[in-house]
């Protein structure tokens, strides 16, 4: 029999449903949220790392309930049936530890002056859990509340504020800067922008890079504004195995040769950013096995959907 994986957390500490219990909700605390009950703040994300996820779930059910723990702060898969585990039933497979044991791998919301939940972690993630087929808006995971600007007296003092604390990207997939009203209102792949530049960060991540101990919020598009300025991924058939190789190759050696201690206006230099010393062919050639790398999943996962 599965040992029990709902937290043994108070209930001051962790809560379900969070609108109906916003009053009783604090910084710090561990809550269950239902996707669409949390609003993006960034107007883009890399369709293909979105991709990739998809793509190897249809065929690692494991990854997928690990993922899943991992995210409610469980470190991990323990056990779970091929047939009869269900994505949205925790009681159907068992985690490593207790919901909530280990929040550093958890996403995080913050709480607006009106009551609404901000994500601000998590987009790519939890966008992949909204439009795999055991997914979608109604879909349970725990989240860390951050932050709770409650005190403050307007939205528009919320944005002010989420703007100093670096808790928002507000530059669109051209690196053209939005209002918070440009933002998308509701997760699910389809209200946000393809951002290909933050695709080839997560994808070059262990080749010419990988994110610090302390990573800055939105540390990937950070990168992806040094990037734009010099490699045009228009040059580059994204759709083919040869293609996304190639691009991954020169946006790392770029990514190498950068000198700068401010990287895409983040205040840190590239050494603080994750670059590494050299080229890690090691990292690339993982990426690219025929079965198990990611650009493959990915890439299989696109022509599938074409």
């Amino acid at each position: 029999m599965l040992k029990a994986i709902s937290f043994a957390l108070s209930a001051s500490a962790l809560l379900a449903m969070p609108n109906a219990f916003a009053a009783e909700v604090a910084q710090g605390d561990v809550i269950q949220i239902q996707l669409n009950q949390v609003i993006p703040t960034q107007p883009s994300v890399g369709y293909d790392q979105v991709f990739y996820k998809l793509g190897r779930f249809e065929h690692d059910k494991k990854k997928l309930f690990d993922e899943i723990c991992e995210a409610n702060g469980q470190r991990g898969l323990e056990s779970f049936d091929k047939q009869s585990s269900n994505a949205h039933d925790a009681a159907t497979f068992e985690c490593k530890e207790a919901v909530g044991e280990r929040q550093k791998d958890m996403k995080t919301i913050v709480i607006a002056p009106n009551g609404d939940y901000y994500l601000t972690d998590g987009h790519h993630t939890f966008n992949v859990f909204w439009t795999m087929p055991e997914g979608g808006a109604d879909f349970p995971v725990h989240v860390v509340v951050d932050k709770d600007y409650r005190n403050l007296d307007s939205m528009d003092s919320f944005w002010d504020a989420m703007i100093a604390d670096g808790n928002t990207w507000l530059f669109d997939s051209e690196g053209k800067q939005i209002l918070p009203t440009g933002l998308p209102e509701s997760l699910g792949l389809d209200n946000f922008e393809n951002d290909s530049y933050r695709s080839l960060m997560y994808f070059s991540r262990d080749v010419g890079w990988d994110k610090p101990k302390q990573p800055v919020p939105f540390l990937e598009f950070y990168w992806s504004k040094e990037v734009r300025q010099k490699v045009d991924l228009n040059e580059y058939d994204l759709d083919t195995k040869a293609g996304y190789t190639q691009a991954i190759t020169d946006v790392s050696n770029f990514l190498l040769s950068l000198d700068t201690n401010n990287v895409g206006g983040s205040n840190k230099s590239a050494k603080e950013m994750g670059q590494f010393d050299s080229f890690q062919q090691k990292g690339l050639d993982k990426l690219l096995r025929e079965e198990k790398g990611k650009v493959t999943y990915m890439i299989n996962y696109k022509t599938a959907q074409n």
